[in-house]
């Protein structure tokens, strides 16, 4: 008997939007992409969060001014309601998202384990 996984996996695409972990998260995201000011702070936000993780990967320290300007745009993050919200929204989203890899990895954790305990 075939198994198609991809069938599977895209069944639990389709019931992962029905969660109200992900409906809240598409709400919050929504609500930041409805306002002009939100959307563009966040934009802002991601941009330095790509730009560090390449800065770390390629071992290079940020500029005093780099700092400076981080600094500031995470102080607007940090009060902006719409992205602290959406912020939450997609911790608890992640959160599910682990545990339900937790789950489609268990038998692989366990060979594992098992080889261990060998």
């Amino acid at each position: 008997m075939a198994v198609n996984i991809y069938d599977n996996a895209n069944e639990m695409a389709k019931v992962l939007t029905q969660t109200e972990q992900y409906q809240s998260w598409e709400k919050a995201f929504k609500d930041v992409q409805g306002d002009d000011k939100s959307k563009e702070l966040f934009k802002q936000f991601q941009t330095i969060q790509m730009t560090v993780q390449q800065m770390m990967q390629a071992q290079k320290t940020p500029t005093p001014e780099q700092e400076k300007e981080w600094d500031a745009i995470a102080k607007d993050v940090q009060a902006d309601e719409k992205i602290k919200a959406l912020m939450a929204a997609e911790q608890v989203l992640n959160t599910l998202l682990g545990e339900i890899n937790d789950i489609v990895t268990k038998p692989v954790s366990e060979s594992y384990a098992a080889a261990h305990k060998a």
